[in-house]
């Protein structure tokens, strides 16, 4: 069985360029490419998704979305999320079609998976499906398909862990030394069990800056879900968020506490 440290070592030779420009040797890119496809039929389902993990690592190219494609396909639900995944960090719009088609999938954790490789591969589809989630009931589209999706997604019992790399780098909380990015405290919130899909699916918007996504976190604040409120004060702590520092103060009276504390940190740290 293939080891996580040796799919990777596969991945690194079949996408690197050597210093001198050099391509190379042949012989060792189709080794390396012929251990990704024996790892991805592989019987293990473990294997499998260490192969749609490491695929990450290179570039997209013809041989690695023909595997990522059929890996995204696969029978086994966390291969398909790692594979999405793995579609989303590649960039490559070739792979829109595979993803497009996962959003049909009977596994909610898939579909938001399918949502979020979207919406990173700047697909309309995936920002409207991620919209569709947040928004409440009453203001939904009637679209009957982004109804069913958003109630799909909202079942999720994945821990929010699992999205947390996509969330930290879609709404930009990278750590700085010497800085209180809040690394932690999103960390928290996202392995919170009671943290919505709503409010997942929000802060992965965050980067946009449409009027759309901007009315959601604005009404964000105001939401009976703690978690929507918590996401949106979180959100303050960017300074590319400055625009809502004002909502940090009723937010100091929150019912509650996950709320309200964030929001007493977060307006020390602005206010100064």
């Amino acid at each position: 069985m293939l080891t996580a440290l040796a799919l990777l070592s596969m991945v690194t030779m079949l996408c690197q360029v050597p210093a001198g420009g050099s391509k190379p040797a042949v012989a060792e890119k189709a080794h390396a490419l012929e251990v990704l496809k024996n790892g991805a039929i592989d019987r293990d389902p473990d294997t499998r998704r260490q192969v749609a993990v490491a695929l990450s690592l290179g570039r997209a190219s013809d041989p690695v979305n023909t595997l990522v494609t059929s890996l995204i396909k696969d029978a086994d639900s966390y291969v398909r999320q790692a594979a999405l995944d793995t579609a989303g960090e590649l960039g490559d719009k070739k792979l829109t079609p595979a993803a497009e088609a996962a959003l049909n999938d009977d596994v909610a954790e898939v579909v938001f998976a399918a949502a979020r490789a979207l919406y990173r591969l700047h697909d309309a589809a995936g920002k409207s499906t991620l919209i569709a989630v947040v928004e409440k009931e009453q203001k939904a589209e009637s679209n009957p398909l982004r109804v069913k999706l958003r109630s799909l997604i909202r079942r999720m019992k994945t821990p929010r862990s699992a999205f947390f790399l996509a969330v930290e780098q879609g709404a930009g909380f990278i750590p700085v030394p010497g800085v209180g990015a809040g690394i932690s405290a999103m960390s928290a919130l996202l392995n919170d069990e009671n943290f919505s899909s709503r409010a997942t699916a929000l802060l992965l918007l965050a980067p946009d800056k449409s009027a759309d996504v901007r009315a959601l976190i604005e009404e964000a604040f105001s939401d009976d879900d703690w978690s929507m409120r918590a996401a949106a004060v979180q959100l303050v702590a960017r300074p590319q968020n400055a625009r809502w520092r004002p909502q940090l103060i009723p937010a100091l009276d929150d019912t509650n506490k996950k709320v309200r504390y964030r929001a007493a940190a977060i307006y020390l740290r602005v206010s100064r």
